[in-house]
């Protein structure tokens, strides 16, 4: 016969276990009073996430675990204390409630991709053992609420993509354990708060199309722990500051449209871990910094619509992961750096609409994965490369409004892949070359307002696609066809 035995628990565990009990049974009830209060706000749930959100008789705690704790999207702790509500894309429509700030064990709440609407509840700001709130892609208006920075254990905050207005509240300043802030598309006004420096663990910080204006402010320098910086499409105006250079985990900066004028600081080539530098549509004059040859590990570098005013950097050429470079749309001189050819990853290659002069280099035809090449809008002069052919991948060539002369490449026949060729305007000579009837993907084929000559070849009939065909103030002779 086995021998039973009675085990009884340590005296602390056994007090613990009490509180613990105790706790789950004074918070019950109001946890499940807020969370059907957020059922009774929903207006529409059309795909029954809540359904199941419902109490009889003797359902408030089963086996010692509140049953609320098993409904969609709700979870617990050991105690039977709420702590995560996670209600992702199930198209819910209505307000949020404010009772959810009666919800104090509450960690988690994610209501991404829904259809909310109305305000966010300044009484949210109660839930102090909060770390993640994530209301992004609704419908949410009105003012962030200077309350939510009364959130001290707050990690993650994302409201992006709702309609929010108003400014950043300073008090956000106070959530010192911040490592994510996400505000973007909304229609926020008025600065960047004085004190965001004072979120010195802040990582990732994406408020762009939000209508935010003013400087970058002097506290800006602070957050060298960033990672990913997005500002894109404001009217921030002012200079980057060059203890940019200092964020060295940085690995996304995007300011692209906004006001931003001054240099482009030749510190950011100390930001050693950059994989996208896209400062487009500002206001930026001076060089581009050769320090930016540094920048080993970038793969899109867009500098277009400024008015920068110096030569190319031959430097660019050691950036060999770079898969998109747009330098077009400034007022850049000189020549094309032969030691772009060195970046072989390249698909995208933008310089057109500067002040380049001197030739195409025949280097640039070891970029065998270029998709897109624009040089148009230039003073470039003498031959393309006779192994222009080479781009197999080349999809669009746009080159109108240069000096380029001689005649088109032979082997341009070789780039199958290509939709449009834009060549007018240039002083081209000679015949057409045979062979363009095996670009059956052209649509778009410009060689206007040059002098080349002879006839016109007949096998152009195989560009089925073909949609547009410029020959004019040419010497063609003969018929068309």
């Amino acid at each position: 016969m086995v021998a039973r035995h009675t085990w009884l628990l340590p005296p602390v565990l056994a007090v613990c276990l009490a509180v613990a009990l105790l706790a789950a049974d004074a918070s019950a009830p109001l946890h499940l009073e807020a969370l059907l209060a957020f059922k009774k706000a929903v207006t529409a749930d059309p795909l029954g996430a809540l359904s199941g959100w419902t109490v009889g008789a003797g359902d408030a705690v089963r086996g010692g675990v509140p049953r609320h704790c098993n409904w969609t999207g709700v979870a617990c702790d050991g105690a039977g204390r709420v702590t995560s509500i996670q209600l992702l894309q199930t198209q819910l429509q209505g307000a949020l409630t404010p009772f959810l700030g009666n919800i104090s064990t509450l960690q988690l709440l994610d209501l991404t991709e829904n259809a909310f609407t109305g305000g966010i509840p300044p009484q949210l700001g109660r839930l102090g053992e909060l770390q993640q709130l994530i209301l992004a892609e609704n419908g949410f208006a009105g003012g962030i609420p200077q309350e939510l920075g009364d959130l001290g254990s707050l990690e993650l905050l994302d409201l992006g993509n709702n309609s929010l207005s108003g400014g950043i509240p300073s008090s956000l300043c106070n959530c010192s354990a911040m490592w994510a802030l996400g505000l973007d598309t909304n229609n926020l006004t008025g600065q960047i708060p004085s004190c965001i420096g004072d979120l010195d663990k802040l990582q990732i910080f994406e408020a762009f199309m939000t209508n935010l204006d003013g400087e970058l402010p002097p506290s800006f320098a602070k957050l060298t722990q960033m990672k990913s910086l997005d500002l894109s499409a404001n009217k921030l105006s002012g200079s980057i500051p060059p203890e940019i250079g200092n964020f060295s985990h940085l690995w996304i900066l995007q300011l692209v449209e906004n006001r931003f004028s001054g240099p482009i600081p030749s510190e950011l080539g100390r930001c050693k871990n950059l994989t996208r530098l896209n400062i487009y549509s500002n206001r930026f004059t001076g060089a581009i910094p050769r320090e930016l040859g540094e920048l080993v590990n970038l793969e899109e570098l867009r500098l277009y619509d400024n008015a920068l005013s110096s030569e190319i950097p031959s430097s660019l050429g050691r950036c060999t992961k770079l898969v998109s470079l747009g330098l077009s749309k400034n007022r850049l001189t000189g020549s094309i750096p032969p030691e772009l050819g060195e970046l072989r990853s390249l698909q995208t290659l933008t310089l057109h609409d500067n002040r380049l002069t001197g030739t195409v280099p025949t280097s640039l035809t070891n970029l065998v994965n270029l998709t897109y090449l624009s040089l148009s809008n230039n003073s470039l002069s003498g031959r393309l490369p006779e192994n222009i052919g080479a781009l197999r991948n080349l999809r669009k060539l746009i080159i109108h409004s240069n000096s380029l002369s001689g005649p088109i490449p032979v082997s341009i026949a070789n780039c199958t892949l290509l939709s449009n060729a834009s060549m007018s305007s240039n002083e081209l000579t000679g015949h057409l070359p045979a062979g363009l009837g095996q670009l059956q993907g052209l649509v778009f084929f410009s060689v206007g307002n040059n002098s080349l000559n002879g006839s016109i070849p007949k096998d152009l009939l195989h560009c089925v696609n073909l949609r547009t065909l410029v020959l004019a103030s040419n010497n063609f002779t003969g018929g068309l066809w």
